[in-house]
């Protein structure tokens, strides 16, 4: 009688839940206004923001309604970048840890690492930040040394976090070049100095490897990620987005993303590596363009998106909760379309069972971007730079395409990434 019954839909409630795939938006200097309305609008389907040391005066308002949303905030305390000439500017001068020039080695041996650390704590826990990226520095490789500096450091800085009786998860940022990733040896030599380092969560940034990375980079990034998972903690792509960060995730290399908001998606170290000449102007919010996976400046996308009514209907956001005006709002607020969308996709992928991800996220992203792309490219009605863009575009999708396909194929993962934890799983 029982193969007779047909069972119902279970409801909501009474359904597994989800286990979300771990996303954080790093926010640029002026997108905190933006993200205020996003937060205002409820939206908050990702883990946590990312601020600058730098802009916590600035970001004040965000990072208060962040924390009253249970979102997790994480210091960026900037380590990376005031170690190099061109990376220090004179505002970082004013950071607790901050000198009239660039660090160097010195600054963080002994107790004057010790005193950084300490400096970095108390400042964290003075704003409320929920999470700190250490106080490390970009390696050129294991026997770089900084490494055991910083590694130290880390130490340090958990001791203070533990005596001050907190809750404040440390992340270790470890950045080396794509270079090292790929060496199996020296891959192996940082795990294992690493491994004794205090830490609950390590964020990999890795130099010239990003959105647009290539489908064999974007494969040797996998199989090296997976070796990290012998640490036994959440591990995060740092600016990593676009298709080739779905595809980290989707592959379980990695358990969750860290990005910026149509800025930061790829990490670049080169430039600071010569004397900064000037400032420089603070870049704006682009328009994403999910079907194509591109981010246009404003006044390039409302060209693209009006130039014919078939690439209105194609390419213009029709997702109501993000943007219920069309075309208006995708252009009117690029932050609250490109924070929405992020969150389905990596919401889609979670959705996904883990046997299946890899082939879904190529039947659903990869193949369908790819043929937009394509399409785009043949309009006569974009301009001749969004055309040449595009091709370009096209042909490294194809590529990308064939190489991920065999590599699926071929993929029998033995460990899956641990994910981050909500900051409500947490407490």
């Amino acid at each position: 009688m029982a193969d007779n019954v047909i069972q119902l839909p279970r409801p909501q409630s009474t359904r597994p839940e989800m286990e979300p795939l771990g996303l954080y938006l790093r926010v640029g200097r002026n997108q905190h206004r933006d993200l205020l309305d996003v937060l205002s609008s409820g939206e908050r389907n990702f883990h946590g923001l990312v601020i600058d040391a730098g802009n916590v005066k600035r970001h004040g308002d965000l990072l208060s309604r962040a924390l009253k949303e249970g979102l997790d905030v994480a210091l960026d305390p900037k380590t990376h970048a005031m170690a190099l000439p061109g990376g220090f500017s004179s505002s970082m001068t004013n950071l607790p840890w901050g000198l009239e020039r660039h660090h160097n080695i010195r600054d963080f041996a002994g107790d004057a690492g010790r005193q950084v650390a300490h400096r970095i704590s108390e400042f964290a826990q003075e704003h409320n930040f929920t999470q700190i990226l250490g106080p490390t520095h970009l390696l050129s490789g294991p026997n770089d040394p900084w490494l055991r500096h910083d590694i130290g450091n880390m130490a340090a800085l958990k001791y203070h976090l533990q005596n001050s009786s907190t809750n404040i998860e440390l992340i270790y940022p470890l950045a080396v070049s794509m270079r090292v990733l790929r060496n199996f040896a020296e891959r192996r030599a940082l795990i294992a100095a690493i491994s004794d380092a205090p830490m609950d969560a390590l964020w990999l940034r890795v130099e010239n490897f990003g959105m647009d990375a290539t489908g064999e980079k974007t494969v040797a990034y996998i199989e090296a990620a997976r070796d990290f998972h012998a640490l036994g903690i959440p591990i995060v792509a740092d600016h990593v987005g676009g298709l080739c960060g779905l595809g980290l995730v989707a592959s379980g290399s990695v358990g969750g993303l860290s990005h910026g908001i149509t800025l930061l998606e790829t990490f670049k170290a080169n430039h600071w590596r010569r004397p900064q000449k000037s400032g420089g102007a603070t870049p704006a919010t682009r328009v994403y363009i999910p079907r194509l996976d591109v981010h246009l400046k404003k006044t390039d996308a409302d060209a693209f998106l009006r130039s014919s009514t078939r690439t209105r209907g194609r390419f213009g956001c029709t997702d109501t909760h993000c943007c219920p005006g069309g075309i208006s709002d995708m252009l009117g607020n690029p932050t609250r379309h490109f924070v929405h969308q992020k969150s389905e996709q990596m919401s889609s992928i979670a959705g996904i069972p883990e046997s299946v991800r890899v082939q879904e996220y190529l039947d659903r992203y990869v193949r369908p971007i790819s043929d937009d792309v394509s399409a785009a490219a043949g309009l006569k009605t974009i301009s001749d730079q969004l055309k040449t863009a595009l091709n370009k575009k096209q042909k490294t999708l194809g590529r990308y395409r064939q190489t991920f396909a065999h590599f699926a194929e071929a993929d029998a993962p033995e460990t899956v990434a641990r994910r981050p934890k909500l900051r409500s799983e947490r407490d």
